[in-house]
C-alpha cells in the first residue's frame, strides 16, 4: 500500500491486516495458550499412547515456535512505525491538519509505546518452551546448533527493537533489561537441553573406580537401613542408565560395572525388574525430550531463580509506575502486559511445584540426604509414591489379523473418506487395534525366557528367532524349522495365524485357563501389532506387502472353501475349525503358499502336548530378535508414543551383553 508522506523525514505507512498492536496482543495470548497446553500435556505423551495427545502436542509445539517468530518480526516493524507516530503528537497544529481522520485515530493507539516495547523480550521468554518438552521427536534433538542460530537472530532482533528508539525512559530501560534477561535465560535453557540430549558425556575410568569404591555402594547400604520402599529401585535404575547411556548410539558400555553387585537385578522379582526398566527408560525419555537433566543441576536451579526474579521484578516495577501515575493513557496495555507476566509466573510456579515429584529429584535427594532433615522427610513421602508414578502406558498394543479380515467392513463409510487421502488401510488398521494391560504373569514369563535366551546366546548378538526354543523342546527339524527360516515378517504372520487357530481350538475344550496359552496369544497379537502398525521397529522392509498379501489370501479363503461353505459370517471359531479340518490344496508357488504353511504349522503344533510352552518361548525369542535389531531411533521414538514392551526388552538385553 502507498505510504502517507508528511515530510521528507517522516513516512507513515498504512496498516496491514494483523499489523497493529491489538492483533499482536491477540497473538501473545494465543502463544500463552499454547504454552499452557505444552506444560500440561508435554510429558503425558510418554504414558498416553493415543493419537489425540500426539496431535495436540505436535500442533502446540509447532505453532508456538511459529507464532513467536511472527510476533518478533511484527514487533520489529510496528514499534518503529508507532514511534514515528508518537513524533507526530509533538507537531504543530498546522502539520496535524494535514493528516486524515483515520490517521489521527491510529496515533491515539500509538501512545505509550514504552509499555508495548516490553512485549518484545516477553515473547522471547515464551519461545523457550516449558520444562515438559524441548523436542517433539528425535530429529529435533539434532537441531541444537540451528536453535542456537535462532537464539542469536531473535535476541538480535529483540535488541534492535529497543535500540531503534532515540530515547528511553530510565525506568522502562531497566524493566526492558529484566525481561530481556528472563527471555535469554528461558531460551538458553531450551538450547542447553537440546545440545545435552545427544552429548557423549560420562564418567572417566578414574571416576568409575572412585564411585564404585566409595559413593555408590555406601548409598545402597544406607538405603537398606532407611527402609523406604521405592528408593533402591530408582537409584539402581539411574546407575544402570548412567552406565549404559542407551540414548547414545556409539556409547562404549562400561564392562567394569557388570561385576558390581549393586548393578545386578538377578535377585529382584520380575515386577521389580520391569519397574527398574521403567525408571531407566523414564530417564532416557527425559534426556531426549525434556529439560529434566539440566533443571535439576546447580546451574539450572540458579537460572530458574534468576528467571523468576526477573519476572517478579518487572511486575513490581510496572505496578510502581502505575501507582505513581507515570503511565499515561495506557491502562489497557498495562493490564494486558500484567496479565501476560502474571500468567508466565503462574506457569513457572506450577513447574516449580512439580519439581520434587520426579525420579531426578529423588536421585538428587539421595545424594544430598545429609544436607537437611527436610530432605529425609521428603524421601519418606516421595519414595512410596514413586512406585505409582506413570512412566509409560503399561499396556501392549494388540492386533489380530483374522479378526481384522472378518470385521473390516464395519469401517466402510469412513474408509471412503480416508481413501480420498490415500490413508484407507492405515485408518482401518488403526481402528482395529486394541490395548491390553501388561500383567505380572506376562512379566514372569518374559523374565524366565530372557534368562534362557541369555544363557544360550552366550553374550553374542541375537541372530535366532525361534531356533533356540525349538532345540530346547526337541522339535523335529522337518516339522518346525522351516517356519522360522522364512523372512521375519512372513514367520510372524504364519506363527500368528497358527497361534490364533490353536488358541480358538483349545479355549473351547479347556476348563481352566492355561498360563502359557494366554501369554502366547497376547505376544502373538503384539507382534502382529508391530508388523501392521510399527513395521519400522521390525526392520521389515516388505512388511506392508506381506500384510496386504496375507489379508488378501485370508479374505479369499474366507469367501469360499473346498466344501463351498461360506464363512463370511462373523464367526472366527467356525473359520478356525475349517482351517484345521479342511484339506487345503498345496501350492508350489511361494507367493501362494501362505495358507498351506499355516495349516502345516498348526497341525504340527496340535500334535504336541507342550505346544503352548513351545509357542510362548518362540514368541519371546522372536520379540528378543526384533528388539535387539530395532534401530535406536525407533526405540527413542516409541518412548514418546506411550512406550512399548519391545523397548523394555531391548534395554534388558542391552544390559545383558558385554
Amino acid at each position: 500500500m502507498a505510504p502517507f508522506i508528511l515530510d521528507d523525514d517522516l513516512v507513515i505507512h498504512e496498516k496491514l491486516p494483523w499489523d497493529s498492536w491489538p492483533e499482536i496482543e491477540v497473538l501473545f495470548f494465543v502463544n500463552l495458550a499454547l504454552q499452557i497446553v505444552l506444560t500440561f500435556y508435554g510429558s503425558r505423551r510418554k504414558y498416553i499412547p493415543g493419537l489425540w495427545i500426539r496431535f495436540t502436542v505436535l500442533s502446540a509445539y509447532l505453532l508456538s515456535g511459529s507464532v513467536a517468530k511472527i510476533v518478533i518480526g511484527k514487533l520489529a516493524a510496528i514499534s518503529v512505525r508507532d514511534y514515528n507516530l508518537g513524533k507526530v503528537d509533538a507537531m504543530d497544529a498546522e502539520t496535524l491538519c494535514k493528516l486524515a481522520a483515520t490517521e489521527l485515530e491510529s496515533f491515539k493507539h500509538a501512545a505509550n509505546w514504552e509499555l508495548k516495547l516490553l512485549l518484545a523480550p516477553l515473547i522471547l521468554a515464551q519461545a523457550g518452551n516449558p520444562d515438559t518438552i524441548t523436542a517433539y521427536s528425535i530429529e529435533d534433538d539434532k537441531l541444537g546448533l540451528g536453535q542456537f542460530h535462532n537464539l542469536v537472530i531473535q535476541v538480535g532482533v529483540t535488541a534492535s527493537i529497543i535500540l531503534s528508539f532515540e530515547s528511553i525512559i530510565n525506568w522502562f530501560s531497566f524493566l526492558y533489561m529484566l525481561l530481556f534477561l528472563a527471555g535469554i535465560i528461558k531460551y538458553e535453557e531450551f538450547i542447553w537441553a537440546l545440545n545435552s540430549s545427544l552429548k557423549n558425556s560420562g564418567l572417566s575410568i578414574k571416576e568409575i573406580h572412585q564411585e564404585a569404591d566409595d559413593h555408590v555402594p555406601s548409598l545402597f547400604r544406607q538405603l537398606t537401613s532407611w527402609g523406604i520402599p521405592g528408593l533402591e529401585l530408582i537409584l539402581k535404575a539411574y546407575c544402570r542408565f548412567d552406565c549404559l547411556k542407551p540414548h547414545l548410539e556409539n556409547w562404549l558400555y562400561k564392562p567394569f560395572y557388570e561385576s558390581l553387585p549393586w548393578m545386578s537385578i538377578d535377585a529382584y522379582s520380575p515386577e521389580d525388574i520391569f519397574k527398574i526398566t521403567d525408571v531407566e527408560l523414564g530417564f532416557m525419555y527425559d534426556v531426549l525430550y525434556t529439560k529434566s537433566p539440566i533443571i535439576y543441576s546447580r546451574t539450572g536451579c540458579i537460572l530458574r531463580i534468576l528467571y523468576f526474579l526477573s519476572l517478579a521484578s518487572t511486575l513490581c516495577g510496572l505496578v510502581i509506575l502505575y501507582l505513581t501515575k507515570s503511565l499515561k493513557d495506557g491502562h489497557s496495555h498495562f493490564c494486558i502486559l500484567v496479565v501476560l507476566i502474571v500468567a508466565a509466573m503462574i506457569l513457572e510456579v506450577y513447574q516449580i511445584i512439580l519439581l520434587p515429584f520426579s525420579d531426578w529429584a529423588i536421585i538428587q535427594m539421595i545424594k544430598h540426604h545429609n544436607s537437611s532433615p527436610v530432605v529425609m522427610h521428603c524421601l519418606r513421602v516421595l519414595g512410596p509414591k514413586s512406585r505409582k508414578w506413570k512412566r509409560w502406558s503399561h499396556s501392549l498394543g494388540q492386533f489380530n489379523l483374522l479378526s481384522f479380515s472378518l470385521h473390516d467392513k464395519q469401517f466402510k463409510y469412513c474408509s471412503k473418506i480416508m481413501k480420498f487421502f490415500g490413508k484407507e488401510m492405515e485408518f482401518k488398521k488403526s481402528m482395529s487395534r486394541s490395548r491390553l494391560d501388561f500383567s505380572n504373569e506376562l512379566k514372569e514369563l518374559i523374565v524366565e525366557e530372557l534368562k534362557k535366551v541369555d544363557n544360550v546366546r552366550n553374550s553374542k548378538p541375537i541372530t535366532k528367532r525361534g531356533h533356540w526354543a525349538l532345540e530346547r523342546y526337541g522339535c523335529p527339524s522337518h516339522d518346525f524349522r522351516w517356519s522360522v527360516m522364512r523372512d521375519f515378517d512372513k514367520s510372524i504372520t504364519i506363527w500368528h495365524l497358527a497361534t490364533d487357530i490353536c488358541y480358538r481350538a483349545d479355549v473351547q475344550c479347556m476348563s481352566t485357563a492355561n498360563r502359557h496359552m494366554e501369554m502366547s496369544k497376547t505376544l502373538s497379537n503384539y507382534m502382529m501389532y508391530l508388523l501392521a502398525l510399527r513395521p519400522q521397529m521390525l526392520c521389515a522392509t516388505t512388511a506392508d506387502i506381506i500384510f496386504e498379501h496375507a489379508l488378501t489370501k485370508l479374505k479369499t479363503f474366507l469367501s469360499t472353501t473346498s466344501t463351498g461353505l461360506s464363512v463370511t459370517r462373523e464367526d472366527e471359531g467356525e473359520f478356525c475349525w475349517i482351517w484345521m479340518n479342511e484339506e487345503i490344496p498345496k501350492e508350489s508357488d511361494s507367493s501362494k503358499r501362505m495358507e498351506t504353511d499355516v495349516e502345516r504349522l498348526t497341525r504340527s503344533l496340535m500334535k504336541l502336548e507342550n505346544k503352548w510352552e513351545l509357542m510362548s518361548s518362540v514368541w519371546v525369542e522372536m520379540l528378543c530378535y526384533a528388539a535387539s535389531n530395532c534401530p535406536l531411533e525407533c526405540h527413542a521414538e516409541q518412548l514418546r508414543r506411550g512406550g512399548g514392551l519391545i523397548t523394555h526388552i531391548w534395554l534388558l538385553l542391552a544390559h545383558m551383553k558385554t
